[in-house]
């Protein structure tokens, strides 16, 4: 049986052994930001509308209604 410990040491153990240069590290970041511009300037939820709707009246430039 595997605690959380083990599960954890061989899970960090893989991870340090994966090939990340520079073009992998750029790509994650590059993906991970326009994720986080997309969520904040073209989704239609509620709560991140809500919260980010002076900003996209403010850059007149995102349609939000």
């Amino acid at each position: 049986m595997n605690s959380v410990y083990t599960q954890a040491k061989r899970h960090l153990r893989i991870t340090r052994r994966l090939p990340l240069n520079l073009f992998h590290k750029s790509a994650i970041v590059v993906a991970i930001f326009g994720v986080v511009l997309y969520t904040m300037f073209f989704t239609t939820t509620p709560l991140v509308h809500d919260y980010f709707h002076e900003l996209r009246h403010s850059l007149m430039m995102i349609p939000c209604h």
